[in-house]
């Protein structure tokens, strides 16, 4: 298992000015003809604006921080905070942000449709969690100070760091401190991709 400091993620600004995002992990094919296979990031906003439109790709958001914000869809508003569960929607949908207040910190997964699909769920913040990896890619994202006990290790994760590595089969424990959550978010490669798969090189996770 690898630990992904938050403060060691570079930083890309947004174009319109609007926030910045740190890219915490992705898995790339060169024989896809694609930017990614899945990827997972971590955004700051602070202004209100149209989210960037993503076609063919599944996505979900969950706060990490802030106040929240208002997503306004086209045939609803959804409103989220840092208590709310992860939210999914397709990546192509035109989707405007309003933040409510400040600035929030946002957990965004991505896949792209057809070759990995993806699961988040914000886990309890109260006591020790057991982990067991299930997915093709297990990823835990951090929303405070948290003990991470496995694989003959033990790391100390501060808040919005991320834990890569857990491979199907292998069990950790997470203890964070109170209050603070623990967002687990699965990646999984369709049964065509992996058939696919087999026939065509793949890069490395980043």
């Amino acid at each position: 298992m690898r630990l992904i400091r938050f403060q060691d993620l570079p930083v890309t600004p947004w174009r319109n000015g609007g926030g910045v995002t740190r890219e915490v992990a992705a898995r790339h094919d060169a024989g896809a003809g694609s930017d990614f296979l899945w990827r997972l990031s971590i955004a700051t906003v602070n202004a209100d604006g149209a989210f960037s439109s993503f076609a063919g790709i599944d996505r979900t958001i969950a706060m990490l921080a802030g106040r929240g914000m208002a997503l306004q869809l086209p045939d609803r508003t959804v409103s989220l905070g840092t208590e709310s569960e992860p939210f999914a929607f397709a990546g192509e949908a035109p989707v405007h942000a309003k933040v409510l207040e400040g600035e929030t910190t946002d957990l965004n997964a991505m896949t792209r449709r057809g070759v990995f699909t993806h699961a988040m769920r914000r886990l309890p913040s109260d006591g020790r969690l057991s982990i067991e990896g299930t997915a093709d890619e297990t990823v835990l994202v951090f929303g405070g100070r948290t003990v991470v006990e496995g694989l003959g290790e033990t790391l100390v994760a501060d808040r919005f760091d991320a834990l890569l590595g857990i491979a199907p089969g292998q069990r950790i424990a997470v203890t964070p401190e109170p209050g603070a959550p623990t967002y687990l978010i699965q990646f999984f490669r369709s049964q065509a991709e992996q058939k696919d798969s087999k026939e065509r090189p793949e890069t490395p996770m980043s």
